[in-house]
């Protein structure tokens, strides 16, 4: 995935991304392997992903 490129929300859950809950109202989490990425919503169904961190970055 790169980041600045827009997605499909169920492309998103067809490669095995899992959502995780968001804070923010406009902002979508989803984890995947160690890492966890974020997305911020374009539309009712793509997401344009923003950026991508460790997983024990995330809990800390």
């Amino acid at each position: 995935m790169e980041v600045n490129a827009t997605y499909s929300i169920e492309k998103i859950k067809q490669l095995g991304f899992f959502e995780e809950p968001a804070n923010r109202e406009n902002t979508k989490v989803f984890m995947k392997g160690d890492k966890v990425y974020f997305f911020e919503t374009i539309d009712a169904g793509h997401l344009r992903l923003y950026t991508i961190i460790n997983k024990k970055s995330f809990f800390l």
